[in-house]
């Protein structure tokens, strides 16, 4: 009796393979998001407990030399609203910048996941590192602007979490940016697959570092 095998097109093949049929791609992606997961819970906890200690600090009176008493009220504080606010706008388009580049990489695979001679997102990835770059720049300058007109980490404690919370972050921020360098001068070395994945890790990566930093702006302007 023979056997008839139905040919499956191309195609199909491939969107199967995305979808967790054959291949391992797709299975290693959702290791590496859930191994992404865990290690950003894990910085949103640091925050959550500089807000903590934030809030904690703030309802601990310091004494005033100048009235002699202890006071609640927090020294005052400055902060350059105008250039938080363009920062956080090049954040957010760095966010956005890397989206682009993580479908543009999800739909090149699909059509073809072992092809490695183009990379279909260059222009969202560079978009996405310069605007990442800005960020970090824009907060050095924040830092610095603070620093000429007298605010110090020893000028009192709403001065020194400002410092010690926007730190953190550009700390971390700095990361995706050096992500994104490397998938950028290593991109055409690697396959669409490994391509798709580092590019889809960082764009998520980019994504948290940037609610987290929206949450971080308000808590400070506002609490």
């Amino acid at each position: 009796m023979s056997t008839i095998t139905q040919e499956v097109p191309p195609h199909v093949s491939h969107i199967r393979d995305f979808d967790g049929g054959e291949g391992k791609t797709p299975a290693r992606l959702r290791r590496y998001r859930l191994g992404l997961a865990l290690f950003v819970s894990s910085i949103a906890m640091v925050f959550v407990g500089f807000s903590s200690a934030y809030v904690v600090r703030r309802g601990v009176p310091s004494y005033d030399t100048a009235t002699g008493a202890y006071s609640l009220a927090w020294e005052p504080l400055q902060l350059p609203i105008g250039l938080l606010l363009t920062n956080t706008l090049l954040l957010v388009g760095a966010s956005l910048a890397a989206e682009f580049a993580r479908k543009a990489e999800r739909s090149a695979y699909v059509s073809s996941p072992r092809r490695k001679d183009f990379s279909p997102s260059p222009r969202w990835t560079w978009a996405s590192m310069l605007l990442a770059l800005g960020f970090i720049t824009g907060q050095i300058f924040a830092w610095q602007g603070l620093h000429a007109d007298g605010y110090l980490m020893s000028s009192g404690a709403r001065t020194a979490f400002f410092y010690l919370i926007t730190g953190v972050h550009a700390f971390h921020a700095a990361l995706g940016f050096l992500l994104l360098g490397w998938i950028v001068f290593r991109a055409r070395l690697w396959s669409l697959a490994r391509r798709y994945t580092a590019t889809d890790l960082t764009a998520w990566y980019l994504h948290s570092m940037t609610t987290l930093w929206i949450y971080l702006f308000c808590f400070l302007v506002l609490a």
